[in-house]
């Protein structure tokens, strides 16, 4: 089936904001219209009523499950999922939305296990430090690490030199090769450890 197209479509704003605006909108008499200008869709109200339905229903799911993983330890599975989706680009926001769990809670695993993080303002000239527990001497030929001065998972190639490597960069804003020390590689054993498939 086909996605019907509006020509709106690519100005839509039906993000949590523009929604919770929309909503008060009209608890405070607003019109439909001015909610749907607010939105930028096409005037449509039995739309307009199905995007703020759907968005109360997924809010209060997103509560009910958030409430009941309060207070727990993470599971194995959590531990793995975002540690795997960090590492793989995604936003710690967005592994928070996937298990219903809060930043700070996927922080700390991510910290608790050593995992190399990505820079808010990254700089080639400055990488961040190797994590503890992913500092190594030396790597073998086809194992993926963490390069820190490309902030991309890598894999090794060929050691050129004593504690020099060629990698091949697998972030998707790379995709090429590079050389690079080992002081600026982080190892993901202790990942793999822990169960994740790096």
């Amino acid at each position: 089936m086909a996605t019907r197209r509006t020509k709106n479509a690519d100005t839509e704003r039906l993000d949590a904001t523009h929604i919770e605006r929309v909503i008060e909108h009209l608890e405070n008499k607003g019109t439909k219209k001015d909610a749907c200008n607010i939105l930028n869709i096409a005037y449509n109200t039995s739309r307009l009523d199905k995007l703020i339905e759907k968005y109360k229903t997924d809010k209060e799911r997103d509560a009910a499950k958030r409430a009941e993983k309060r207070g727990k330890p993470a599971s194995s599975a959590e531990i793995a999922y975002a540690i795997q989706a960090y590492l793989e680009g995604d936003t710690i926001d967005s592994i928070s939305t996937a298990l219903f769990r809060g930043a700070t809670f996927v922080n700390s695993i991510l910290d608790s296990y050593g995992v190399p993080r990505r820079q808010s303002a990254h700089s080639y000239f400055r990488p961040e430090l190797v994590p503890d527990a992913a500092v190594r001497d030396r790597f073998a030929v086809g194992e993926k690490v963490y390069s820190m001065r490309y902030d991309s998972l890598a894999s090794i190639e060929k050691e050129l030199s004593e504690g020099v490597y060629r990698i091949y960069l697998l972030s998707d804003k790379w995709r090429e090769f590079a050389h690079q020390e080992a002081a600026e590689l982080a190892s993901l054993e202790h990942l793999r450890k822990a169960g994740v498939d790096v």
